[in-house]
């Protein structure tokens, strides 16, 4: 799909001595692989203020109770019988 942007001058020099250097590369390649970083960042962040968000809910009360519930039954059921 083609789209219109206004870049940064300096971005776009940037940018169009790289494709000089580079045969076979073009503004459109270097543009895609940029926003497809820009994109893999975004869902990083997003994992991580999920991430973040949701830690609030890992030591409520009857969590942590589940967890010694199950850390006691896992070492009965796990600890050599003598």
């Amino acid at each position: 799909m083609k789209v219109g942007a206004t870049l940064d001058p300096d971005l776009l020099s940037a940018v169009d001595g790289y494709v000089a250097r580079h045969p076979g590369v073009d503004r459109s390649n270097v543009l895609d692989e940029a926003l497809k970083l820009w994109f893999e960042r975004e869902q990083d962040l997003a994992m991580e203020r999920q991430i973040r968000e949701d830690v609030k809910f890992y030591d409520d009360r009857d969590r942590v109770a589940w967890r010694e519930l199950r850390d006691a039954a896992a070492a009965r059921t796990f600890t050599k019988r003598r």
